[in-house]
């Protein structure tokens, strides 16, 4: 459905309106400051690949039949590409501005650059490839015998794709590691623990962004759904149950880790480790919530 990637670009974008002009004065966090800023962009855009995945593939793969689990993985794997099509674009573009606290001194051909990043360039050709007569160069129909001419490169990126997941979730482990302090110093941990600000500001920041994250996020994108349901633009939840779970599913997941990345890129070392150390404890207290709405999720939709 088209409006899987329009959901990408706009959910989060009212995400970032409701962080900016009501949660950060809620919990008197400033949004001009470099900790407000990362605040928002917390609070707009989740990890929207790599846990989704992850949770589809442990929550599928072994469904009642094997035919079931293959229908199922392979339409959550097609909305999870979908929703990357709208939402890495605008991620790296207004999320990364946001988050400079500028609108760039970029050329034009460094901003395209950046809005286009490889998981979209993959799904855009892809979909360009199974939309025209070039699908037939690589995959056979169901009546032909045949293999196709490039058959042998189809299967070459198919299971180039299979490491995909297990490849991102070591970026996301080590990301998050850097934050718990992984591979520092114990005395040097220790002493940075202390001249850290691990109390009321840090708790305001956690608050802030959980109830962003695993509150405000799901009840929006479930009303954005009901919206698109009467207008007439995607199927009821018992028709298409699969395309309602993973537009949940991407809606409650914890910030995106890739904030540490564009920090680093920046120069901005230190502000990147506060930030990893920030994304550690809201992934490492996501669980719980993201449980409660997932099941919530599976029931409601008939796919428990």
């Amino acid at each position: 459905s088209f409006l899987v990637p329009l959901l990408g670009v706009i959910q989060p974008l009212i995400l970032l309106q409701i962080a900016k002009y009501i949660l950060l004065p809620i919990f008197a966090i400033d949004f001009d400051s470099d900790d407000g800023r990362c605040m928002a962009v917390c609070c707009a855009w989740g990890n929207t690949s790599v846990l989704p995945l992850i949770f589809c593939e442990s929550l599928f793969r072994y469904s009642s039949s094997p035919a079931v689990a293959y229908d199922r993985l392979s339409s959550s794997y097609a909305q999870i590409s979908l929703f990357l099509v709208g939402w890495s674009p605008t991620f790296w573009s207004v999320g990364r501005s946001v988050l400079m606290g500028n609108g760039g001194n970029e050329s034009f051909k460094q901003k395209l650059e950046r809005c286009t990043p490889p998981p979209v360039l993959g799904v855009l050709v892809g979909m360009l490839v199974a939309l025209t007569p070039l699908c037939h160069l690589f995959v056979c129909g169901t009546s032909e015998q045949k293999a196709p001419l490039l058959s042998p490169v189809y299967n070459t990126v198919v299971n180039l794709g299979k490491a995909a997941s297990p490849t991102s979730l070591l970026v996301m482990t080590s990301s998050l590691a850097f934050g718990a302090g992984v591979g520092k110093d114990k005395g040097e941990s220790i002493i940075e623990a202390k001249a850290a600000d691990v109390g009321v500001g840090f708790l305001r920041q956690w608050l802030c962004v959980s109830t962003a994250r695993f509150i405000l996020s799901p009840a929006l994108m479930f009303g954005l759904l009901q919206m698109a349901e009467k207008c007439g633009l995607i199927e009821r939840s018992s028709e298409n149950p699969m395309l309602w779970f993973v537009m949940i599913l991407q809606s409650c997941m914890p910030p995106a880790q890739n904030l540490i990345l564009m920090l680093n890129v920046a120069d901005k070392a230190k502000k990147a480790g506060e930030t990893a150390k920030f994304l550690f404890s809201i992934y490492a207290t996501s669980m719980m919530p993201v449980i409660i709405v997932l099941s919530f999720a599976l029931e409601k939709l008939g796919l428990a």
